[in-house]
């Protein structure tokens, strides 16, 4: 058997509707479909109740290679099938997944949390907290599935425990061996090492980006810093 077909944005996507014959043995047909789903062009196979009784999806390169695929099962289709309809797709209209918003328990009742807000998301055991305008619920999730309802573009995760809005984080630092991300809310976090190439190439990639601390300025900057104070402790008169 050809090895399997890698379906292209090029292909033309087939879909074939069968009516198996009456006459026919049931365990022909039932080798047929096997047969039928194990061909490498197929996509997927669908049982039916109604005018047909099975549905193939196929991907095929050009025409040629689908008429050389209905060649190969010509035989079959002409004992087991009374008719077939084939169908060439021209355009997939596929519903997006409603990732506007999410619901979480409040003290009377439900509340609905605008995605585009959420500040951040921490995990708290088999909880998850999510933060939004100085405000935070709990939230009976998984840090998966509520990554899952965000928009990859907008939020990015620091560790295994805290995802946050990219323009949520309003300073990158390097310190010694790891980064840290300075928040809005004047939190820091550590980024751990695994989350870190995707956190600055995420940041870079997007025109209103946090700004990128060196170790060296932030270090001259607190101790002009600290010399001030010191000297303002001096001169303040008694």
């Amino acid at each position: 058997m050809p090895g399997k077909h890698l379906a292209t944005s090029q292909d033309i996507q087939v879909i074939i509707c069968i009516v198996f014959d009456q006459r026919a043995a049931p365990c022909e047909v039932a080798a047929f479909k096997r047969a039928v789903i194990g061909c490498p062009s197929v996509s997927r196979a669908i049982e039916l109740s109604g005018t047909f009784d099975f549905m193939v999806e196929a991907s095929v390169a050009d025409m040629e290679s689908y008429a050389s695929q209905l060649n190969l099962c010509a035989e079959a289709v002409s004992t087991l099938v009374d008719r077939y309809e084939a169908n060439i797709v021209c355009k997939q209209l596929v519903r997006a997944r409603d990732r506007e918003s999410i619901w979480a328990p409040c003290h009377d009742g439900m509340v609905r949390i605008d995605c585009s807000k959420i500040d951040k998301v921490t995990a708290e055991g088999d909880y998850m907290r999510v933060h939004s305008g100085g405000q935070s619920w709990m939230v009976h999730s998984t840090m998966v599935a509520l990554a899952a309802c965000l928009e990859a573009e907008s939020f990015v995760r620091l560790h295994r425990s805290l995802i946050v809005r990219r323009d949520f984080i309003e300073r990158l630092t390097h310190n010694r061996s790891h980064w840290e991300a300075g928040l809005l809310d004047g939190t820091h976090e550590r980024v751990s090492r695994t989350n870190v190439v995707t956190l600055l190439e995420s940041v870079r990639s997007n025109s209103s980006k946090p700004r990128v601390a060196s170790p060296t300025r932030d270090y001259t900057r607190r101790t002009c810093a600290d010399r001030q104070r010191k000297q303002n402790a001096v001169t303040r008169p008694r």
